[in-house]
């Protein structure tokens, strides 16, 4: 199953483009879902993290964060 996943992830961020109206839309969501005003470089920052992420799953890298890490935001 890992092996499927991480094509699946594969062709989902080459299929990704992060442009203004998407970064537009996720800042919609973050702001509904943080009851704040989230800025355009926020949301782009975030955005692009995201897709980070899943680039490196694709890789076939494990994404760890200690207990300490999460508590930390």
């Amino acid at each position: 199953m890992g092996e499927t996943f991480h094509n699946l992830v594969s062709i989902m961020t080459k299929s990704f483009k992060i442009d203004n109206e998407a970064i537009e839309e996720l800042r919609v969501i973050l702001e509904q879902q943080n009851e704040r005003e989230i800025k355009y470089d926020e949301a782009e920052q975030i955005g692009r993290s995201l897709v980070t992420v899943l680039e490196t799953l694709a890789n076939g890298r494990t994404i760890t964060a200690s207990k300490d890490e999460l508590d930390g935001r």
